[in-house]
C-alpha cells in the first residue's frame, strides 16, 4: 500500500505526505511509514508500529482523514487487492 497526499500553502509551495505499509522484515510488527516534506529530496520519515492489522488500519484511516480535513488532496494511491476494504475506492474518488 502506498498513498501520496499533497497540499499547497499560501505561497503556492506544495507539502507532501507519503504513507506506506512496508515492514522491516516479515516477522516484525505491522508498521506504517510516513514520509513528509515540501520537497521529495528533503523529507522526514517516521515509523509507527502496531500489534495487529486492525489497529494499523484504524491508525491509517485516522492519518488519512486528518490530512484530508486539513485540505490535502490525493496525488497517488496503490493498494494490494482485498486488504483495505473500501479505502482504495474512497481515495480513488478523491484523487486529483
Amino acid at each position: 500500500m502506498m498513498i501520496s497526499l499533497y497540499a499547497r500553502n499560501k505561497d503556492g509551495a506544495a507539502r507532501y505526505v507519503t504513507i506506506t505499509d512496508r515492514q522491516g522484515n516479515l516477522f516484525g510488527y505491522k508498521t506504517l511509514t510516513v514520509t513528509t516534506g515540501s520537497d521529495f529530496l528533503v523529507t522526514r520519515e517516521r515509523h509507527f508500529t502496531y500489534a495487529t492489522e486492525a489497529e494499523m488500519q484504524r491508525a491509517l484511516r485516522g492519518m488519512i482523514d486528518r490530512r484530508l480535513r486539513k485540505g490535502y488532496s490525493v496525488l497517488y494511491s496503490f493498494f494490494a487487492p482485498g486488504r483495505y476494504g473500501e479505502l482504495p475506492e474512497l481515495l480513488a474518488a478523491r484523487q486529483s
